[in-house]
């Protein structure tokens, strides 16, 4: 872990024969108070889960490998698929399984996979919603699935409308049939009633486009509106039945819904608009109150027609109150390329957080901007509660070898299972320090009371902890626990450690910086301090064969990084200078 360096003192340089860690330059960018960083897990086609496998053991590693590395990237939420070609990944009274676990369809793994991913999810401390295909029921090429008697195009044949779209057929349900748009209510309902979701995620709430068969609905149920209007209406009538039906099993359970990105074609624009072209009155729904967010698909770049940033800030001035989590579409070049400056641009708009499409495409990316871990943003309409603060901290070091540390502590008086549902763990650079958001080192589940940390390269000699506790929704507790301190002694410490010059490190005691470093020849070093495109140097100093500790005085503001160079071997270093 980075861990960060308040100032450095004005004493003389002290050279010490003592050892040094390995250190990691990564650049200090500014940070949010809070911020949805959510990222789509596709489970339809296997794209990012589960996979190519039917051992079902096989199928879990892998969902928890895929939690380790959101947790790792510091992402905060994820939208995970469990309805998808009219199946689904839960057990459910109306839809078969998934062939994808079994090779079956409707085949009954030994596992649930959504109570599985929910469990999952909240040990690594992320959000999770249920994402779910509303309207489309089947398409590709896995005509098997649509085949099976249990399919609902099998079952319910008459409520299904074929639609070809570019060579492409696929079968979707018609919503403008009240008994269709129940059974759909009633299949998500299932969800929020039968599993601990965070939330649940439309897609597909929406028609195929204009061309749609449903002159037998609408000669029906038309009742004087245009078919325009009429459509419009049939999405927004399902979308508040399932809200409502929601909120009334549990308030807390947000409802999202993933909308195209164009509203409506700004000047100039010639997208696909989802309130002209697929009946999506997603304003409406904001103005309503009948959803709680919408993570807009703005799968665009900033120099495309379509643009990114006039799209992002359209839906940002039309939020009506709730929250706008804005969709990157993360597997297109010229998008990945921008990623840091959408989230930049996300920021500076006041967007709610940010949302990728879809996990495999960033799995091998590396988020600058999220150094920090950070909360989710607050849903204030959604009436939260604020879990009184745990108390009787504790910390200390189990093993000094391994660099363990446990952490314990107990409840406050009044919370309870409904209030109380992580424990925000806040590393500080000093004990009179606020607990800021850059300091958040964890977010570990409420069921535990004892927490193993181990810091595997330890950048300070002293270490501040403290805790909050954290509702369902987020809401942290307004004190916080005692702090507790660790100290890791450097000659202890340093004493054991074998690394090469290669690899010098910055550690912080107390705010003072401290440069260690092992040398295997008598040499002469210079140190710089870099504000920006400038560098200027502070000291220079012999060191000597073996294990050095260099103590550095104060370098002045502005300093972000260290440059060291050794004069006689010619090496040189960059270190990432922390002002916390």
């Amino acid at each position: 872990m980075i861990l960060s360096i308040k100032k450095i003192f004005n004493s003389s340089f002290i050279i010490l024969f003592l050892g040094f860690i390995i250190s990691t330059a990564i650049t200090l960018l500014p940070q949010v108070t809070r911020e949805t960083r959510a990222v789509w897990v596709s489970t339809n086609f296997r794209l990012d889960w589960p996979p190519p496998t039917f051992d079902q053991e096989k199928q879990k590693q892998t969902l928890v490998k895929i939690f380790d590395d959101i947790k790792f990237k510091n992402l905060n939420t994820v939208f995970f698929q469990v309805r998808s070609n009219g199946t689904v990944l839960f057990n459910s009274s109306f839809e078969p399984m998934s062939p994808h676990l079994t090779g079956k369809v409707g085949g009954k793994p030994n596992y649930d996979p959504l109570k599985f991913a929910i469990e999952q999810a909240h040990e690594h401390g992320l959000e999770i919603h249920a994402w779910i295909n509303v309207v489309r029921c089947f398409s590709g090429t896995e005509t098997a699935t649509f085949q099976d008697p249990y399919h609902i195009a099998q079952k319910k044949p008459e409520w299904i409308v074929e639609d070809i779209r570019d060579g492409a057929k696929s079968f979707w349900l018609d919503p403008g049939l009240p008994e269709v748009r129940e059974y759909l209510t009633e299949l998500i309902l299932e969800v929020a009633k039968n599993y601990d979701v965070d939330g649940i995620h439309l897609d597909f709430i929406r028609y195929p486009g204009k061309e749609f068969d449903d002159e037998f609905s609408f000669g029906i149920y038309g009742n004087g509106l245009t078919r325009d209007e009429w459509r419009r209406k049939n999405i927004t009538s399902l979308v508040e039945s399932i809200y409502k039906k929601i909120k009334i099993h549990n308030k807390y359970i947000k409802l999202g819904a993933a909308p195209i990105g164009v509203y409506k074609n700004l000047s100039g624009m010639y997208g696909w608009e989802s309130f002209n072209e697929i009946y999506q009155d997603t304003r409406e729904w904001l103005k309503k109150g009948i959803i709680d967010y919408v993570a807009p698909q703005i799968y665009w770049s900033f120099d495309e027609n379509t643009r990114f940033d006039l799209l992002a800030k359209d839906w940002i001035d039309n939020s009506f109150g709730r929250s706008i989590i804005l969709g990157i579409g993360a597997y297109k070049d010229n998008v990945i390329s921008q990623l840091e400056n959408m989230i930049d641009f996300s920021r500076k708009i006041n967007s709610d957080g940010i949302a990728f499409f879809r996990y495999s495409n960033i799995k091998d990316y590396q988020f600058a901007r999220f150094e920090h871990k950070t909360l989710p943003s607050l849903m204030n309409w959604i009436n939260g509660i604020n879990p009184d603060a745990p108390k009787e901290l504790t910390a200390n070091i189990l093993d000094i070898d391994k660099k363990e540390i446990v952490l314990k502590w107990k409840l406050g008086e009044k919370n309870s299972d409904d209030s109380l549902s992580y424990f925000a763990l806040y590393n500080l650079p000093h004990p009179a320090a606020e607990l800021l958001p850059d300091y958040l080192l964890d977010i570990i589940p409420a069921e535990s009371l004892t927490h193993m940390l181990k810091i595997e390269k330890p950048k300070k000699i002293n270490y501040y902890f403290a805790l909050k506790s954290v509702s369902k929704l987020w809401n942290e507790s307004v004190d916080n626990s005692n702090i507790s301190a660790v100290k890791f002694d450097e000659l202890s410490l340093l004493a054991k450690l074998n690394d090469t010059v290669s690899k010098p490190l910055l550690i912080n005691k107390d705010g003072n910086a401290i440069l260690l470093i092992n040398s295997d020849f008598a040499d002469e070093i210079k140190i710089y301090g870099i504000n920006g495109n400038s560098k200027k140097e502070i000291t220079n100093k012999a060191i000597n064969v073996g294990k050095n500790i260099i103590a550095i005085g104060s370098v002045g503001n502005g300093i972000t990084q260290l440059a060291i160079k050794l004069i006689c071997t010619g090496k040189e270093f960059e270190l990432k200078y922390n002002r916390n």
